[in-house]
């Protein structure tokens, strides 16, 4: 029922962490590992100033779905917050995206304090989150902030698609 913070290294190994509706907060200077865990709620680490990379270990009650991010130009620290759910965003009506032809699950980043000058944000999933018929390297990404944008497209594998040159989350 609150949040949880690490200020050392939160070792994973195989086991799931469940935040609920709280947050597993890793401070500035922790650190996660895992074999084969991830944390099955919300994520947030420190973006530092530079051009920090963050990978967040994060899933759904059966699904490791983890989403890195590689900012450019940060020049006040803050934070980064994520987390992702199974199915269809809520809004996917309203958007350029196909709900018969994309991955079923969505990814939430939330930046608290950080200014940056852009972010490469590269998600991944599962094959069983795609719908039948779809073709990942057609795949886009749609940012739903009360109304849709579509980033542009980096990399694209059959388990990952990547948004570049985010100026916000």
């Amino acid at each position: 029922g609150v949040n949880a913070s690490v200020g050392g290294t939160l070792a994973l190994g195989a086991n799931k962490v469940t935040t609920g509706s709280s947050v597993m907060i890793l401070a500035s200077g922790a650190s996660l590992t895992r074999t084969s865990g991830w944390v099955y709620g919300s994520l947030q680490k420190s973006a530092a100033t530079g051009a920090p990379a963050l990978t967040f270990e994060i899933g759904d009650a059966s699904v490791y779905a983890p989403v890195t991010t590689a900012f450019t130009g940060v020049s006040v620290a803050g934070t980064l917050t994520a987390s992702t759910t199974a199915g269809d965003h809520p809004s996917i009506g309203s958007s350029m995206l196909s709900s018969t032809t994309s991955v079923n699950r969505y990814w939430t980043l939330t930046s608290a304090g950080t200014t940056f000058g852009s972010c490469d944000v590269t998600f991944t999933f599962v094959s069983g989150d795609i719908d039948a018929g779809a073709s990942t390297g057609n795949f886009l990404v749609g940012r739903y902030a009360g109304l849709w944008s579509a980033p542009s497209i980096g990399t694209r594998t059959s388990t990952s698609t990547q948004a570049t040159g985010l100026t916000a989350f």
